[in-house]
């Protein structure tokens, strides 16, 4: 197996900022300022624009080291000092301290003239003061508050503002709502897709129809949706040729990310103990591994090789710039590609023969209807209806699922609620389900602490509420709720732990997720090329591909549904 090279991922960019300050956040009691990574960036770049040390920056952002990802969204210490802010209209002192993370007691103590009210224009001095940063550097002169600009369209049915949340990209937005980054960023005239908290866009979106009767009736005729056949797109075979790309940069001397090389090198160990058990089973196969994030030769260059024309199958580049060239690629060759990492749905809709190995929102949330059907006939499952556009997406998905599971199979119905009235369902003495999927995190924490006063009350959530840091709270840490995953590691598992003997064994090295990310995707995608096409279980992760109903692309339509309880996940309850 010879390993060939490819670009660097993380080139030196020349960078497109904005003067807009970074919101702050706090944080286990310290403050942060919150910067949006951009295309391009590496570690140094990162460390000279922020003015931060790499090791601290590293230690406050756990999985930094992984490699830098545009749209991940970064902690950065703050720093204090004195400035000067202009009165904005209607502005407050009150709100210019919450702005530089002031008290108005110091405000008024530093400036006496406010007491008797602001103008617009003053000049107030903040000492102490939380230094706005902009990514050209800490602002220690006059600071003026922009006043509150409106849009110049008109809100309708079909166009909303959307309040952009903390840890939230453009492609999460673009993913809850169902539209293109592409056309989020010509409505809203932005000239890159950095957002941050609180920021408001424009999104475009279809009305909502909303049902007659409080109780929906489960209709008869449709079929469950994860029954759906496929064909799997690389026919089958005496011997395959397979191309693997991967982040090793083994030329890349000092700009190397050591962490990201150590992911992609876990994944490869990974991959050659599922190639063991797939030699067992009679694969027979070459695999060509690429060097990904190398100097040279370019990935253009590489791309040029004959070699790469004759494979049957290719796992994608782990990064999305560089997944997007071997897109590119495979599409004109008509190469089969399987992604093993979360990719735009834009780069999925190239080929229909392109293979979406993590499960998306939209299919956890069907898993999740499905699991309820399975595992809770006795209860009472009531849907809390959430006033926002992203989240309705979300239940009018649930409600679809939850409806197309026969009756023949389930008796279970669905009732639907609002935040004023959810508690007027409750039943006696029977367990009741609350599914939620409200990106509102005060509204989460509250539906944990009523479901801590009730032990017939369980909370059925989204994946998101996992980095809620309201839920560390003590009054709702220790309340379990239920959640839809694409994959679940778990150190203590039993098959893990075995797992993990022959890992040691055979590398002398501690296991990863992203090792047994490899071993999963390898082995389940190796089945498939021997002609087993039956759902398939993993160490972390399951499979279950299907066409999505566009024809575009094939997705995987397997989740786990866990329970997380104490800021960590245990095991599925149906295992």
């Amino acid at each position: 197996m010879r390993i060939l090279a490819s670009i660097v991922g993380l080139f030196f960019a020349t960078l497109t900022v904005r003067s807009q300050a970074l919101p702050v956040i706090e944080k286990e009691g310290q403050k942060y300022y919150q910067y949006t990574l951009q295309e391009g960036q590496t570690l140094s770049q990162l460390q000279a624009l922020l003015k931060q040390d790499a090791d601290h920056l590293l230690a406050v952002n756990p999985g930094l080291e992984r490699g830098i990802v545009a749209g991940q969204v970064i902690n950065v210490p703050v720093q204090r000092g004195q400035l000067t802010h202009k009165v904005a209209p209607q502005q407050t002192l009150y709100a210019i301290s919450r702005i530089y993370e002031v008290s108005v007691d110091s405000l008024m103590k530093w400036n006496p003239n406010a007491k008797n009210g602001l103008k617009v224009g003053q000049a107030i001095i903040v000492k102490g003061a939380v230094l706005p940063l902009t990514p050209d550097g800490i602002q220690q002169v006059a600071i003026t508050a922009a006043p509150d600009s409106s849009f110049p369209h008109k809100l309708t049915d079909t166009l909303i503002k959307h309040t952009v949340l903390e840890k939230e990209n453009l492609y999460a937005i673009s993913k809850r709502y169902m539209v293109s980054v592409d056309t989020l960023l010509a409505l809203n005239k932005m000239s890159s897709s950095r957002v941050s908290p609180g920021q408001q866009i424009l999104v475009p979106i279809q009305p909502l129809k909303k049902p007659g009767v409080p109780i929906q009736a489960v209709p008869t005729a449709q079929k469950p949706p994860l029954k759906a056949s496929f064909e799997f797109p690389v026919a089958q075979k005496a011997h395959y040729n397979i191309a693997v790309f991967l982040p090793f940069a083994l030329d890349s001397g000092a700009n190397q990310n050591r962490f990201v090389a150590a992911a992609a090198l876990d994944f490869y160990m990974g991959l050659k103990m599922a190639l063991d058990s797939l030699r067992n089973l009679g694969l027979s196969a070459d695999i060509h591994v690429y060097d990904d994030n190398c100097i040279k030769p370019s990935l253009e260059a590489l791309l040029q090789d004959p070699e790469l024309r004759q494979m049957d199958l290719i796992f994608s580049p782990l990064q999305e710039k560089q997944a997007k060239l071997v897109a590119q690629f495979a599409k004109t060759q008509g190469i089969p590609v399987v992604f093993p990492v979360q990719m735009s749905n834009e780069l999925l809709e190239l080929s229909p023969k392109f293979i979406a190995y993590t499960t998306s929102d939209a299919l956890l949330v069907d898993n999740l209807a499905a699991h309820l059907h399975q595992h809770y006939q006795n209860a009472t499952v009531v849907l809390i209806g959430s006033p926002l556009a992203a989240d309705q997406l979300l239940e009018q998905r649930f409600k679809a699922a939850f409806a197309a599971v026969p009756t023949s199979q389930s008796k279970l119905k669905l009732q639907e609620a609002t935040w004023s009235n959810y508690q007027k369902f409750k039943t006696v003495g029977g367990p009741q389900l609350l599914v939620s999927f409200s990106s509102d995190k005060s509204k989460v924490q509250g539906l944990l602490k009523a479901a801590a006063l009730d032990s017939n009350l369980l909370v059925v959530g989204h994946k998101d509420w996992i980095d809620y840091k309201e839920l560390d709270a003590p009054e709702v840490r220790n309340q379990p709720f239920l959640v839809a995953l694409p994959s679940y590691f778990n150190y203590h598992e039993r098959h893990i732990v075995a797992f993990h003997k022959s890992y040691r064994r055979r590398y002398n090295a501690d296991l990863s997720k992203m090792a047994c990310l490899g071993y999963d995707l390898t082995l389940h995608i190796g089945k498939q090329l021997l002609g087993d096409e039956h759902p398939q279980k993993g160490l972390i992760s399951n499979m279950q591909l299907k066409t999505t109903a566009s024809g575009l692309y094939i997705e995987n339509n397997a989740a786990l549904v866990v329970t997380y309880k104490n800021a960590q996940l245990l095991a599925p309850n149906n295992e």
